[in-house]
């Protein structure tokens, strides 16, 4: 009689897990998903390279690239704490599943004009 009883009382109790595809739960607010990066305004200075304790980010001025390696990265934010111009942020969004190993982006760097010379006095 036991077996029938707890048979009885767990159908008609609501389902102990969430249906993961359909109903997807809200991160937590303090979660750290991913590392969000804004190109506009990086100047390819390279502290968050110098910042980054396993090496996960890497800057190339010559090819005006920042690359991330989200195998290496372990949000640990330094790399958001050390950049000068806020490019860097985190969101509490999980990263897509089946995520690339590395994220590389062009960063659009335009040269400012340089004044003209002005012409000598006589």
């Amino acid at each position: 009689m036991g077996m029938l009883n707890l048979v009885l009382t767990n159908i008609s109790r609501k389902p102990a897990t969430r249906l993961y595809p359909f109903e997807i739960r809200e991160p937590f607010k303090e979660f750290k998903g991913r590392i969000v990066f804004d190109p506009e305004n990086c100047i390819l200075c390279g502290l968050c390279q110098k910042k980054c304790p396993p090496d996960a980010i890497t800057v190339t001025k010559a090819d005006k690239t920042w690359e991330l390696n989200l195998f290496r990265c372990i949000m640990c934010t330094e790399c958001v704490n050390g950049c000068p111009k806020g490019c860097l942020s985190i969101s509490n969004e999980r990263a897509k599943t089946g995520a690339e190993e590395v994220i590389k982006i062009a960063v659009p760097i335009v040269d400012k004009p340089k004044a003209p010379k002005a012409a000598p006095s006589k």
